[in-house]
C-alpha cells in the first residue's frame, strides 16, 4: 500500500479477506491486490467471491504470496486470477503489474 500511494495511486486496505470483499463490492475498485494467505478467507475462497459477484467479477486481481508456496497448491489458488506475483518482489516489479493490470484506467 505504502509502494503505491508514494507513486501516485489512490489506496484501499482491508485486514482480511471478509473486509476485503466488502470493500470492493462497495467501493468498485480499479484492481484489487491481495495475498493468497490471509485471515477470514483464504484466497481461494477470495477469487470465488469476487468472481461470482456482478459488481465486482470485472475488476482485475493480482495475486501474491511467498514463495513457499508450492506450485500446485499456488496454481489451484491463482487459476482464475489475472497475475501472481511471488514474494519478495521489487517495487518495480510491483508498478509493472499494476500498470499492466490497469488497462488504462486513472491512477
Amino acid at each position: 500500500a505504502e509502494i503505491l500511494t508514494l507513486n501516485g495511486y489512490s489506496v484501499i486496505t482491508a485486514i482480511n479477506g471478509k473486509e476485503g470483499f466488502n470493500e470492493a463490492k462497495s467501493k468498485k475498485p480499479n484492481l484489487i491486490i491481495c495475498d493468497i494467505m490471509m485471515p477470514e478467507t483464504d484466497g481461494k475462497t477470495f477469487l470465488k467471491l469476487v468472481k461470482d459477484d456482478n459488481a465486482t467479477n470485472s475488476i482485475p486481481l493480482v495475486f501474491f504470496s511467498a514463495g513457499s508456496v508450492p506450485n500446485e497448491v499456488r496454481k489451484g489458488l491463482v487459476q482464475g486470477a489475472d497475475e501472481y506475483l511471488s514474494k519478495p518482489f521489487s517495487e518495480q516489479d510491483l508498478l509493472m503489474v499494476v500498470e499492466r493490470n490497469l488497462n488504462g484506467h486513472k491512477k
